[in-house]
């Protein structure tokens, strides 16, 4: 759903230190601004649509990321944490993509 003129109107949302944690995976996983993600969730949702804001796309764009940085770990002793991190965007990203296709098959 688009916009139909200019957003004037917002409300404020709180989460537990946590949560905010997963909002924050789950908007940079979507490239998207916490924000914007969080309209964006919403506004799927609420207009019946899936609300999954990342696809097969985004999986892929992050097993290339994966394998670029443990490539670079192997190559040039990148840090241990970075591929880690990595693997936990890519696992989460698996874990969305995976919950909305059994939700949409229901």
């Amino acid at each position: 759903m688009r916009a139909e003129g200019p957003r004037h109107c917002q409300i404020v949302v709180r989460f537990s230190d946590a949560e905010l944690v997963v909002v924050r995976e789950r908007a940079a996983l979507a490239g998207l601004a916490v924000g914007a993600w969080v309209g964006q969730t919403v506004l799927g949702v609420a207009t019946g649509g899936s609300g999954a804001v990342v696809g097969l796309p985004d999986l892929l764009r992050l097993h290339a990321d994966a394998v670029s940085v443990e490539r670079a770990a192997r190559a040039a002793g990148a840090r241990h944490e970075d591929v880690m991190e990595m693997l936990l965007r890519l696992d989460a990203a698996v874990d969305v993509v995976v919950a909305e296709l059994d939700r949409a098959h229901r």
